[in-house]
């Protein structure tokens, strides 16, 4: 492998020729103060606005054929029912009741923080059908501004041709399963990913940067682990903001509704199972493939609630899980330190999902990071087979469907189609294929991080290959 070769070979890395850069409408924008080398700002050319039309195209034709939208469950945007479990735990903290005493809504619990439940206070202001177009809204809107903060943070110049491309990625994106999930839940993933993003891609001294990853932390724990990256990486002042913003939602919880504050993190904050079975194979994360292959091997020991759930215990789930979040701060560590920020970002997201005892799907939504990334690598790279990087990801991450109602692990379900590749059919251990689908299936998500923090560091781990911060005018945010 050449040195060349070997040094594009970082997610996003530098354009690639003179010419290439010419054909799609990059301009020059400052000098590299330390090496004389020209930094580009790409655009977007015509060739990259055809594809958007095509790829947009082609995901509305899935979303109205492969799965119609007139089905009645299925459709997406025939279901909403976390969207009507936020609205039940809006209401139940607006009118003082216990919040985590029981099921608010179609035996659902809220199983989030009671700042969420105040977040969510003006979802019950309106009809649950206002809330539900006003949601979907929100979380398309919010979908076209991630796409184009990652463009931007990838450089592209802030014009109208890349919001036209950001919204057509965003359209695309929707055949993703975290981002197909996140709507046909009516899920706040979305939001939260856009804020962390918004947040950490402002330059080191933006005002009060590190107040996004306070907010979403203070309404959905898994993003606490920014905490964590931000100490790595050294940024003390966002990661004070960070911290007292956190804090901030935890006290403001106490002072509206302390009872609700005490039980929740008394005790619901470290029950995984009031979330659903820790070995259900929508459960995306260490915790989840840990339970899912105690249930494959059939290891009952491990069997609890009368052997129908497999469970690790703590000490198993900490011996794989530390590891794995070691791999992932490190890589994003050193993808901070070479400038490449929003990578950074995005590898600690997929980290922190995870590190959480439970993940479902729709908590990848950093796919979309994710897949930008890896195009904007495969489009920039010498070799064709740069392409597979991209391709890789949409393919775990595609929307995949498949009807059964007689076999692992969906029989006996009233809903008998299962989206995404983790809920395709599984054979038992007695065939000997099962001992590779079922691992993968049941881990595909974490495969993606682990193999991700793992190219990152062969990238990056070379000090020779980190450029002095000190030697640069801005911060890369790729």
């Amino acid at each position: 492998m050449s040195v060349d070769y070997r040094r594009r070979m970082a997610v996003g890395e530098d354009d690639k020729s003179a010419e290439a850069e010419s054909n799609s409408g990059a301009v020059s924008l400052s000098a590299d103060s330390a090496k004389g080398a020209s930094a580009v700002v790409p655009a977007v050319s015509d060739r990259m606005l055809i594809t958007g039309v095509v790829l947009a195209v082609a995901a509305v034709v899935w979303h109205v054929y492969a799965l119609p939208l007139d089905n009645p469950y299925y459709g997406l945007f025939n279901n909403a029912l976390d969207l009507e479990v936020y609205r039940a735990g809006g209401a139940v903290f607006r009118n003082r009741s216990g919040l985590y005493d029981g099921p608010v809504v179609f035996g659902m619990e809220f199983t989030y923080t009671p700042f969420a439940a105040l977040v969510f206070v003006p979802l019950t202001v309106v009809s649950l059908m206002k809330a539900k177009i006003l949601w979907w809204v929100a979380t398309m809107l919010a979908l076209v501004a991630l796409t184009g903060r990652c463009l931007l943070g990838l450089h592209y110049r802030n014009t109208v041709r890349t919001w036209v491309f950001a919204t057509l990625l965003a359209v695309g994106c929707t055949v993703l399963e975290p981002v197909r999930t996140t709507l046909w839940l009516g899920q706040i993933n979305v939001l939260l990913v856009l804020l962390i993003v918004w947040d950490l891609t402002r330059p080191p001294g933006a005002r009060l940067r590190g107040v996004g990853v306070g907010l979403a932390a203070g309404i959905k724990l898994t993003p606490a682990l920014f905490l964590l990256y931000l100490a790595c990486t050294r940024q003390w002042r966002a990661l004070g903001v960070a911290t007292g913003t956190f804090a901030a939602t935890i006290a403001l919880g106490f002072a509206l509704r302390p009872g609700d504050a005490f039980a929740y993190w008394h005790g619901q904050v470290t029950a995984a199972g009031r979330v659903g079975a820790v070995d259900s194979p929508a459960n995306q994360s260490v915790n989840g493939l840990i339970a899912q292959l105690l249930r494959f091997f059939d290891i009952e020991r491990f069997a609890v609630d009368g052997g129908t759930v497999f469970q690790p215990p703590t000490w198993l789930w900490l011996l794989v899980v530390v590891p794995v979040v070691a791999l992932g701060l490190a890589a994003a560590t050193v993808a901070h330190r070479a400038g490449r920020e929003l990578l950074a970002i995005t590898v600690t997201g997929m980290t922190s999902a995870c590190a959480s005892p439970f993940s479902w799907g729709h908590h990848w939504v950093w796919f979309v990071p994710l897949v930008i990334l890896a195009w904007q690598y495969a489009r920039t790279a010498d070799r064709r087979t740069a392409w597979l990087a991209p391709a890789g990801v949409v393919l775990i991450g595609f929307c995949w469907w498949w009807t059964f109602s007689d076999r692992p692990p969906m029989e006996g379900s009233p809903h008998p189609i299962g989206i995404g590749l983790f809920l395709l059919p599984r054979a038992d251990n007695s065939v000997w294929f099962a001992y590779f689908t079922v691992p993968t299936y049941a881990g595909c998500y974490v495969l993606v991080q682990l193999v991700t923090s793992g190219l990152v560091l062969r990238r990056y781990i070379d000090p020779v290959r980190i450029p002095s911060r000190k030697a640069h005018h801005h911060v890369d945010c790729r």
